[in-house]
């Protein structure tokens, strides 16, 4: 997966160069500019000297710990997921003709499990990404995920603040800022936005399900359904749009005002 990722972070990452839409900081210098360039993981800049924050024990080590828990841990789940067919909380039959089974309990919470699963693959990889780049270059890391699933207060916070914050970061320099810099709407951009990442996930997943197999059929692919993760990413495209629309509105100010009991 990671070498399906890594060219096109970078070319995120030229299309921020080009449009000189890179984090003000990475382009003070040439040192910066490499480093921010270069690094799997985003670096961590000091705003007031300009500078990548130097990394401390705890840098390297914390996110190594992090990394070896979660391995445990996704054994642990792995083998749950395997045993039961990644339907821990049992299958649903899909009868008729209807859709009413996407939304029952058991398919919801089989859903949620292995989305859960995945969210720690992420912190997994990255944490341990995190720890050997703040080893080798001595430099400290930007935390790439933030418990998303479970503590997201809204869809912008769960895209834009919690979850893979390294993808998050290319995009919004590579499609979202060059296409506000070129007078497109805040909800144009955003839903531009949502399509690359729909594409590089199918892409991701076209690559990751061909296999090879020999003679006449030695190119094939594994069964998967293309233009599902594009309707997914645009789907929560439109809901962002919406979460715009909705912010600023008088329902809005007066949910906001509302004090929950502690």
């Amino acid at each position: 997966m990671n070498l399906c990722f890594t060219p096109l972070l970078v070319i995120f990452r030229c299309l921020a160069a080009m449009h000189g839409t890179s984090p003000p900081v990475v382009e003070t210098t040439f040192n910066n500019y490499c480093l921010y360039n270069t690094s799997v993981i985003e670096l961590e800049f000091d705003e007031k000297s300009g500078k990548p924050v130097k990394a401390t024990y705890n840098d390297v080590v914390g996110p190594a710990k992090e990394f070896i828990k979660l391995l445990c841990l996704l054994g642990v789940l792995y083998s749950i997921v395997e045993i039961t067919g990644y339907a821990p909380f049992g299958t649903v039959e899909k009868t008729g003709e209807g859709m009413t089974w996407v939304f029952h309990p058991k398919h919801l919470a089989n859903n949620f499990f292995v989305a859960y699963i995945t969210q720690l693959n992420l912190a997994a990889s990255t944490s341990g990404a995190a720890s050997t780049v703040s080893l080798l270059l001595g430099k400290k890391t930007k935390k790439v995920t933030n418990n998303a699933m479970l503590e997201s207060t809204s869809v912008s916070d769960f895209w834009g603040r919690r979850w893979n914050q390294l993808v998050h970061g290319a995009l919004k320099g590579g499609v979202f800022k060059p296409l506000r810099k070129h007078n497109f709407s805040k909800e144009i951009s955003a839903t531009a936005t949502f399509l690359a990442s729909g594409l590089i996930h199918e892409y991701v997943l076209a690559v990751m399900c061909h296999s090879y197999g020999s003679g006449d059929d030695y190119f094939h692919h594994e069964k998967h359904y293309y233009g599902v993760h594009l309707a997914f990413f645009l789907y929560n495209g439109i809901l962002i749009v919406l979460e715009y629309a909705f912010i600023g509105t008088v329902l809005h100010k007066k949910i906001s005002e509302l004090s929950l009991p502690s």
